[in-house]
């Protein structure tokens, strides 16, 4: 087996003990093993789930959007289905409160928070700190405020009829 050959080199170099400590040895299994091991495996899974509290789900997906939003400003693809506005929607949807008692607890008025949220209005960086807070600090203001950044930077280079336009109006440029 091809196991008891890179054991047969570890060995060499270190104490059956010390290997015991830093491997993680796969166990050879029949597909019998295999099925019962998975069943419980998706017990024990679906035990913990039982088992965790609301708080406890609501921070693990504020996490899980954290993560999600910080994996998309790394990429250099601008989408439309990711932009400030859904992921605060997303944001909401993770707490279950309507958008009328999160627009309270951000000290925002309901219509301003729905424009925002279908991508009519910017928001501001104030917004951004609110959003900190609220996200007990999970997200960071920076994160939001770099999400209305990339936006912006893609309707800077995609924009050429608003770029000719306003460029018209300038007079005595230093370069034609």
């Amino acid at each position: 087996m091809k196991y008891n050959k890179i054991y047969q080199q570890l060995k060499k170099k270190y104490s059956d003990a010390e290997i015991a400590d830093a491997m993680m040895i796969p166990a050879d299994l029949t597909a019998a093993e295999e099925v019962t091991m998975a069943q419980e495996m998706k017990a024990i899974r679906f035990q913990k789930l039982s088992e965790t509290t609301e708080e406890d789900r609501i921070l693990a997906d504020v996490m899980r959007l954290r993560f999600n939003i910080e994996a998309y400003l790394k990429s250099n693809a601008f989408l439309f289905d990711k932009t400030f506005g859904k992921y605060l929607e997303e944001y909401i949807r993770i707490l279950k409160k309507s958008r009328k008692a999160i627009a309270e607890d951000l000290a925002l008025h309901y219509t301003k928070l729905s424009r925002i949220i279908n991508d009519k209005e910017e928001p501001s960086i104030a917004l951004c700190y609110r959003l900190e807070k609220h996200t007990g600090n999970l997200i960071k203001a920076r994160l939001w405020w770099q999400l209305l950044i990339k936006k912006q930077a893609f309707i800077l280079e995609e924009d050429e009829a608003t770029r000719i336009a306003e460029q018209n109006k300038v007079k005595n440029a230093l370069r034609a």
